[in-house]
């Protein structure tokens, strides 16, 4: 089991801090990064994989400075970036190869492995298909199999389901949660379902900062008496909804029926339940930094 360690990781382009003061300590397990699109998540991810250097602070695997590693380090990761490049002219197979060969691996191994990750992945039955006739799901399975061809120790996925239709989804997040079992695995998005049931510590970064970590549990009972259920008028939910930080909307017969994040009870008659990771994750970057929390 490896040790991952930052430490007062910070990331500056010109004016701008796209990470500032982030430390933590990975160990096995899944570990979900959630935050909205520029709130620094691909930086980070890119400074873990060494793709970047930070302005400062430092990064340790087993307590050695992973600059200083160089191909010892590369050989326990595995990294499936945010835009995923590939050859559409390329069988599944193929590049699969070809990925390998850049790796420097043994072509008995590679071969073996192929086969074995294009099985996993549910992809061996079209391995000798071209990859542009390939769906967004497709690509993104075999993004996920050459991020494994080197049987990484350390797996970093950046936004790996952005895209998706949902039953692809589902099916990427069964693929990642096998996988964390007996490695690292970094998997960073926006869409909190993602994370939801297979991270085992949930990390919430907001503006390059991270801003809250645990278990689903640990940040749900945050924000426990936070989350209101209510059912309004079309016209009030307009109001409510321009005060409020509101997770959901549905329409009840001739009203509309509201899960609102708020401190306080939004409007009389609203009602308490039972609060979820996507109720806790718009109140941390939300209503704690003071965007919405109105009283009407």
């Amino acid at each position: 089991m490896h040790e991952l360690k930052l430490m007062d990781i910070q990331k500056k382009y010109k004016d701008k801090e796209a990470v500032r003061k982030f430390n933590y300590t990975f160990t096995n397990g899944v570990y979900g990064l959630l935050g909205e699109n520029g709130a620094g998540k691909t930086t980070l991810m890119r400074l873990i994989c060494g793709v970047l250097q930070p302005t400062r602070g430092s990064i340790y695997c087993d307590n050695i400075e992973i600059d200083s590693m160089g191909t010892e380090y590369r050989r326990l990761l595995g990294y499936l970036p945010q835009d995923f490049g590939y050859y559409g002219d390329f069988t599944a197979e193929c590049f699969l190869r070809y990925m390998a060969a850049l790796k420097a691996l043994p072509e008995d191994y590679a071969d073996s492995r192929i086969d074995e990750l294009l099985d996993m992945v549910e992809l061996k039955n079209v391995k000798k298909k071209k990859l542009k006739t390939f769906s967004g799901g497709m690509i993104r399975r075999i993004g996920i199999a050459q991020a494994l061809l080197n049987n990484p120790e350390i797996l970093i996925l950046d936004e790996p389901t952005a895209g998706l239709d949902p039953k692809e989804r589902v099916r990427f997040r069964n693929v990642i949660s096998s996988l964390g079992k007996n490695r690292m695995v970094l998997l960073s998005t926006h869409i909190v379902s993602d994370i939801d049931y297979i991270a085992d510590r949930i990390l919430i970064m907001k503006n390059g900062e991270l801003i809250q970590e645990g278990t689903e549990k640990e940040i749900t009972d945050k924000v426990e008496g936070c989350v209101w259920k209510c059912i309004v008028s079309e016209k009030e939910a307009g109001q409510i909804t321009s005060s409020f930080i509101v997770s959901n909307v549905r329409s009840s017969g001739e009203n509309v029926e509201l899960r609102i994040v708020s401190e306080r009870q939004p409007v009389a008659g609203a009602e308490n339940v039972e609060s979820t990771l996507e109720d806790a994750y718009l109140y941390l970057t939300q209503i704690a930094g003071g965007e919405k929390n109105a009283t009407l």
